[in-house]
Parts: C-alpha cells; structure tokens; sequence
C-alpha cells in the first residue's frame, strides 16, 4: 500500500558503481603511461587515486550493511570479515584501508631524487614525515619498497597510478563476490553493470577483464 511504512538503510554502494567506471574510462582516454620513481602524470595519479577511494568506499559501505543484516552493532570491518571465516581476505582488505587513508589524508613523505642521462627522474631517497601512518601503516607496509606487503600497493601518494587502481578494484570485486556468495542480503552485484559508451557491462566482467 502506498501508505505503508517501509524501513529504509542508506547504503552509498549502489550509487558509486558507474562513477568508478566513468573515471576509469577518462583515465584510460588519456593514454597513462605509468609512473617513474617518483610519480605517475597528474591525469593518472588523480584519476586513480580517486577510482581507489571510491572502491574502498563501496567495500567499506557494504560491509556496513552486512553488519546490519546480520544485527551484530558495533563491529570493525575487518572483524566482519574473519567472523565470516574470511581471514585471507580480510588481511589483503586491511591494506586497502590503508592506502585509501594514505590518499585520503595525504601522508606526506620527503623524498630527494635526481633526473638521469635520459631524463628520467630517479628516486634517491624517501622518508614519511612523523605522525602520518597509524598502526596498521606501520604493520602492512614495507618502508622500503613503499608497498604493501601483500598485495603490493604503491603508498607513495604520488606514485599510486592505473596498475594501483585494477590491482584495488580486483581485490574489491574478490571480496564482493564472496560476501555475495555468502548472504545477497549483504550484497547482490550480479545484475549489476556499468554503461561504457552505448554498452552495458556485468561490473564484475568489466572488473576481471581490466589489464
């Protein structure tokens, strides 16, 4: 009946699927190159960095909602996870909260570089400034590298780039397709797709065909 109340919860997921994918698609019309050592093009860092927050935004909006369904309350989204006998996943999803906070709030790092004979700028030295990174930063990243330690994702904010964004997205739809697979109350993708130009995609298709 019209009339009817109805219970309503505002998930944000539904609303993120397409501008993932049209970021995406102007990122690749400008033909990104990847980066050097120190960066990736602005185009490509700012397009992929916002296609990574984006992404983390949906994993961390729908692992709200499975909270919810299931009437659990107060619960961190990695805990969900491994009360879901997910333990795997939620370590590699630990890593992406963390680069999302790493784009999110700018950690900022100093860094001293050279250009070589061929123009190319050459990374010499890189250090994160004091009181960015909390502890799970401190515990998945390789200050070394400046990756994670699982999943390899570049934390030099100027750094993170297209490869960055799929190796996020992937990891992102892995983690969907399970919960999906465990509850579609939690989440149900499957029907899903992002328009691409005049064609419809499954997004988890667009998702495992992106290279």
């Amino acid at each position: 009946m019209n009339g009817a109340q109805r219970d309503y919860v505002s998930v944000l997921s539904s609303g993120l699927f397409q501008p993932i994918a049209d970021l995406f698609h102007l990122m690749d019309q400008r033909l990104p190159a990847g980066p050097n050592e120190v960066q990736a093009s602005p185009a490509e860092n700012g397009q992929a960095a916002s296609i990574i927050v984006l992404g983390v935004l949906v994993l961390e909006s729908v692992l709200n909602r499975t909270r919810y369904v299931d009437k659990v309350g107060a619960e961190k989204p990695l805990d969900t996870l491994r009360r879901l006998g997910a333990g795997n996943l939620a370590e590699d999803a630990e890593e992406l909260f963390v680069l999302r906070d790493v784009i999110a709030h700018n950690h900022l790092w100093v860094a001293t570089f050279h250009w070589d004979d061929q123009g190319e700028m050459r990374l010499d030295s890189a250090e994160i400034l004091p009181g960015y990174g909390d502890k799970k930063f401190k515990r998945v990243v390789d200050p070394d590298t400046r990756r994670t330690r699982r999943l390899g994702l570049d934390v030099f904010p100027t750094r993170v780039h297209r490869f960055t964004a799929i190796l996020v997205l992937k990891k992102c739809a892995e983690i969907l397709s399970f919960l999906e697979n465990s509850n579609r109350h939690y989440v149900y993708l499957e029907p899903v797709t992002v328009q691409l130009e005049t064609e419809f995609i499954p997004f988890y298709r667009w998702v495992d065909e992106l290279a």
